[in-house]
């Protein structure tokens, strides 16, 4: 099965996107090591752990991904990932170097990426606020979007959505996952 595989920039909307998907098509919770949101439930959005602990997991092998994003740890714990090769289909917020794990560990063709454009950097900013991120928050994610060429993402993406319109980028997302899952059912068969 595959896992689609959201990029973004923080505040693009990825986040909001991916959990109006639905059911059937399973989050893939990310173990980090980085602050709890005010939005986010601990367990489902993330899974908060200590980098001591990350460290630990990530040797006995419970957890299959291990990328650094502005300081904080990130990783995808094994058992989803025995999920979506024994056909459970998955989406994750994810980071270019995510991506490479993961298609060194599904294959090339089970890892769909999908890229959330924001329609700019102000928007960004707007939206970190709203969401209650601190002002040096934003300063650092903003300044590591432009030290990590994060807006280049783009290029390594199956497919670009400018989230200017939320409701129309859900839709088109919806449309590109049910495509995706339709075209691998057929080459099923």
């Amino acid at each position: 099965m595959k896992l689609f595989c959201f990029m973004g920039a923080s505040g693009s909307g990825k986040s909001v996107i991916q959990h109006s998907l639905p059911g059937t098509i399973k989050f893939l919770t990310h173990f980090v090591t980085r602050e709890i949101r005010q939005e986010e439930i601990d367990g489902y959005h993330v899974k908060h752990i200590s980098k001591e602990l990350f460290d630990n997991e990530y040797r006995e092998g419970n957890i299959a991904t291990r990328t650094e994003y502005a300081g904080n740890l990130y990783g995808a714990p094994s058992g989803s990932i025995k999920e979506i090769i024994n056909g459970t289909p998955h989406h994750a917020t994810t980071t270019a170097d995510s991506i490479e794990q993961f298609k060194s560990i599904l294959g090339e063709d089970k890892v769909v990426v999908i890229y959330i454009k924001p329609p700019s950097i102000e928007a960004l900013v707007e939206r970190m606020t709203k969401r209650g991120d601190s002002e040096e928050n934003i300063a650092k994610r903003i300044s590591h979007i432009y030290s990590a060429a994060e807006l280049e993402n783009e290029l390594l993406a199956d497919y670009v959505v400018v989230n200017d319109d939320l409701e129309n980028a859900k839709s088109i997302v919806r449309g590109i996952l049910y495509q995706e899952l339709y075209t691998e059912k057929e080459n099923d068969i």
